[in-house]
């Protein structure tokens, strides 16, 4: 699957088919992450892959949204460097966005988890200081019982100017 293909047909995953995500699969997605534009090249973030089915359950319960982290086969938590506040969310975003698109290139569906108690998420994980979870990203194969979820997008013409505001024609 091209890059195109897999931004503009990407979908939302939060059931997960048992089958085990491949090594070699998460070690790809992890370069995608690597290789996100950051400021300055600063790269302000750390991966923690994970794939250890008790660690992901503990992970599951300290989301409060996002407890479908337990049932995934993997995931990868992404840390932002703290010292760096201006740019680090901006940064870790940017490889998400890679790390989400190259898991559905792949064949595996993800749904960024925005709310965790963090402090037990730096516990659990031996987060050292001056680093902070950003987000977890649960990688898997589909359930078949509950398939992606489908993204409805606004129009075009919406939110697509040309040149100034309003001009919704090149």
């Amino acid at each position: 699957m091209d890059a195109i293909e897999a931004i503009l047909n990407r979908k939302v995953q939060r059931a997960f088919s048992n089958r085990p995500v491949e090594t070699d699969k998460l070690s790809k997605i992890v370069e995608a992450g690597r290789h996100a534009m950051s400021a300055r090249n600063l790269q302000p973030w750390q991966f923690i892959v994970v794939r250890d089915r008790e660690r992901l359950k503990a992970m599951g319960a300290v989301c409060t949204t996002g407890r479908f982290v337990a049932d995934a086969p993997s995931a990868i938590v992404i840390l932002k460097d703290v010292g760096n506040a201006r740019w680090a969310d901006v940064d870790c975003a940017q490889a998400v966005q890679n790390m989400a698109t190259a898991g559905w290139a792949l064949g595996l569906g993800t749904c960024w988890v925005g709310n965790f108690d963090a402090s037990k998420l730096a516990e659990m994980l031996a987060i050292p200081a001056g680093w902070a979870v950003f987000t977890i990203l649960p990688f898997g194969y589909a359930d078949d019982k509950n398939p992606p979820q489908g993204k409805p997008l606004k129009k075009r013409s919406e939110m697509v100017h040309f040149e100034k505001y309003g001009q919704s024609k090149p």
